[in-house]
């Protein structure tokens, strides 16, 4: 640096005295600077000194912390997709091993022992999954989803299943500043671990409290502002709407009626809205490069209304159970309900009293049957979700029509055969007969050719006897079921490919009991004396009074009675084999049926009968009554393991044969997510490479203008030095001239 001149001559020494502390104080700053920028290896040490490399190096900095957290994040994503992959091999490894086991089970060769052996096997097995699943590293249960602090896969204990407790949800984190990338395995993709029934299109009711972005499926409408134009015949009104604040339709309605002061109506109507003048017309435009009322469907010249298109709301948590189905609701819920069935789990649910879709979630939560709710990909229908793999979920009706209602009836008259006996089918295009025993003794084959769907199964079996032999779906839980009015004897449809996969087969003996009341006989020796807590039954006070189901009324006389066998035994005379009376003991109670023909039968109410407990009427035969032939089931992986489990057990061939199929399948799909694992493995590579080299780039940067150049400075350093030595040994002989120095 330079210093600046020690003047002498006529100048106060009080200025010399200055000028040279100056230069000293000048001097010393800067070779304290250079000894600061040696030692710490820095250019500079505030802002101060160098404004513009200061401000680039403040942003390399920042672009360098910021690089540096994304590769914190690639490499934590690399080492939970590696731990996921390991995962996923050994769960490859017992797919590899079911394979071995159904072609060692598969067929007559492998004995029903040997078969039992290998269901073991399969069990140890659905463990071996299970601890696969629950899977833990850096403090995280890989298959857990968002909710993985917990084990996400336990057996269920209500139920011979595995349950879910996990999310199906994928963690995301930044691999670069604008990237993000998923770093765990989603649990469906991978185990498929829930059912889930999928309800129908509800078609809600446009309401006042529709919310605009829940339009058009959830898309919603851009709002913005729209022109609209009322002439009621004293010279059209035209004004500016605007409705970009609207939140729900009644905040359009608002907004559209209150600048004309009553002389435009909005309506609502269950799919969309109208524009009614009090008089004239009406019409609504868009502004130059809009397009609101076109969306909406209200742009229109002038007409007497105007009507929107279906603005299609989707449904949600506050959509109201009454506008469903275009505001006709669910159908009346007192006393019906649902009847929701996981497993051995059976839950009715009481719909009466709810209001919203939310309030019905709570309900089925309330159940405590592993089922949750939630809406269709599309948010046009209703799903509940099982969290079980092993066992089915079905929905069915409780003597009403509210299943229907909520679009998630699992078996109906549309229900696709195709679809029945867990995807297997009924094979209506091969054997499709099956062979029915009726009631008086003649039997039918019924052919199922062509049917499509289970009402044509109705319809084929209802046109062989009409009104006499009759095919229909249960009230109350799902199935078909079968009456018939020809006789008293037995009704048996034989179990075969067709109504093993309708779950219709069996036999019903005849007429149902009339069921008696508890009056306390526990043996058929007890007193009637000692019936009623000691109360007795008045025999000689009347006769009991039967009206058989021939229409015929007999009149039992039982004065002469002493014990319950005596009451049995003086009913049972009348019609020995066809009238008959029973004693439990367990209910303490007695029964009577009767096989004279196929109406009702009666007990008339008097004091004998009401000490017997046997008042009343029992109206007819009972009826053959099938179970679900389709419940809902996860198909992945650990619900078909617990169908081979289950077919070996049974030496189920053809469960076998279709179980092997679904497995390949099941097989080809986690290869491909095995595959998608393996990429993204293979970007987080990429990307670790490419923030490595970035980083290089920036510590070349920043080091051109941040980091000291240390020949430059030492170099610089010395210099000053000299500089400063030579200075301070001029100002000193300067200082000490006086008037003798000029004589």
């Amino acid at each position: 640096m330079s210093l600046g001149p020690i003047q002498t001559g006529r100048i106060p020494s009080s200025l010399i005295y200055s000028r040279s502390l100056q230069n000293l104080d000048s001097s010393t700053r800067a070779f304290l600077q250079l000894q600061d920028r040696i030692s710490s290896g820095q250019q500079f040490q505030t802002i101060g000194e160098d404004p513009a490399a200061a401000l680039k190096t403040i942003l390399l900095q920042q672009t360098q912390e910021r690089n540096q957290q994304v590769s914190d994040n690639v490499e934590v994503n690399r080492s939970l997709l590696s731990a996921s992959e390991n995962t996923l091999s050994r769960i490859g490894d017992v797919h590899n091993q079911l394979n071995s086991i159904i072609l060692s089970g598969l067929g007559d060769s492998t004995s029903a022992t040997e078969k039992k052996q290998l269901s073991t096997e399969v069990g140890t097995l659905i463990q071996e999954i299970v601890n696969a699943g629950n899977t833990e590293f850096r403090g995280r249960y890989l298959f857990g989803g968002t909710n993985n602090t917990q084990a996400p896969f336990s057996f269920s204990s209500n139920n011979d299943a595995i349950k879910f407790s996990g999310t199906l949800t994928e963690i995301s984190s930044f691999i670069s500043t604008d990237g993000l990338l998923a770093n765990n395995v989603n649990p469906q993709q991978a185990l498929n671990p829930t059912a889930s029934v999928n309800g129908s299109d509800l078609d809600p009711r446009l309401n006042s409290a529709t919310r605009i972005q829940d339009l058009f499926g959830g898309s919603g409408v851009e709002l913005g502002i729209i022109e609209v134009t009322v002439d009621t015949g004293g010279g059209p009104q035209t004004e500016k709407i605007d409705l970009s604040s609207a939140d729900t339709i009644q905040d359009f309605v608002t907004r559209l009626e209150a600048p004309f002061a009553g002389d435009l109506t909005v309506g609502i109507t269950a799919t969309g809205i109208t524009l009614t003048p009090s008089a004239g017309t009406v019409a609504v435009a868009d502004l130059p490069n809009s397009r609101v009322a076109g969306d909406l469907g209200i742009k229109s010249t002038a007409g007497a209304s105007i009507t929107s298109k279906d603005l299609d709301p989707r449904l949600s948590r506050l959509t109201t159970l009454a506008s469903l189905n275009g505001g006709a609701g669910i159908g009346p819920t007192a006393g019906t309900g649902i009847v929701v069935t996981n497993g051995i789990q059976s839950e009715t649910i009481d719909l009466d009293g709810l209001t919203t879709v939310e309030d019905f979630f709570n309900a089925l939560k309330k159940a405590n049957v592993d089922v949750e709710g939630g809406f269709t990909a599309d948010g046009k229908g209703l799903q509940v979700i099982s969290r079980l793999s092993g066992v089915g979920l079905s929905i069915a009706e409780n003597g009403g029509t509210n299943a229907a209602g909520l679009g998630l009836q699992t078996f109906s008259g549309t229900t696709q055969l195709s679809s029945l006996d867990s995807g297997k089918g009924v094979p209506v295009d091969g054997t499709s007969e099956f062979d029915l025993i009726r009631r008086d003794g003649t039997e039918v084959s019924i052919s199922l050719a062509g049917a499509k769907t289970v009402q044509d199964v109705v319809d084929l079996i209802n046109a062989v006897d009409p009104g006499v032999l009759v095919a229909s779906f249960n009230t109350t839980g799902n199935g078909l079921r079968l009456s018939d009015s020809s006789g008293t004897g037995a009704l048996t449809v034989e179990e075969n490919a067709v109504t093993s996969a309708l779950k219709i087969s069996g036999t019903e003996d005849g007429n149902a009991d009339l069921e008696g009341t508890a009056v306390g006989a526990e043996s058929a020796l007890d007193l009637l004396s000692s019936l009623n807590n000691g109360a007795g039954v008045p025999v000689g006070a009347s006769t009991l009074d039967i009206t058989r189901r021939d229409g015929s009324v007999v009149n039992v006389d039982l004065s002469a009675a002493l014990t319950v066998q005596d009451v049995l035994d003086a009913v049972n005379a009348v019609d020995p084999g066809n009238l008959v009376m029973t004693h439990s003991s367990v209910s303490e109670s007695f029964q009577l049926n009767d096989n004279s023909g196929t109406g009702s039968l009666t007990v008339a109410d008097n004091v004998v009968s009401a000490a017997l407990g046997v008042v009343g009427s029992e109206d007819g035969v009972v009826d053959l009554i099938g179970t679900d032939p389709n419940p809902q089931r996860s198909t992945g992986l650990l619900d078909l393991m617990f169908r081979l489990r289950d077919a070996l057990d049974t030496g189920n061939n053809q469960e076998l044969e279709v179980i092997s199929g679904a497995l390949k399948s099941e097989f080809a799909d986690f290869n491909f997510l095995r595959g998608d694992v393996g990429g993204r493995l293979q970007s987080l590579d990429r990307y670790a490479n490419k923030l490595a080299d970035e980083d290089i780039q920036i510590q070349e940067s920043l080091s051109e203008v941040f980091d000291t150049d240390m020949t430059e400075a030492i170099t610089l350093f010395s210099n000053l030095q000299v500089t400063i030595q030579a200075a301070q040994q001029i100002a000193a002989q300067t200082l000490q001239l006086n008037l003798f120095n000029y004589l």
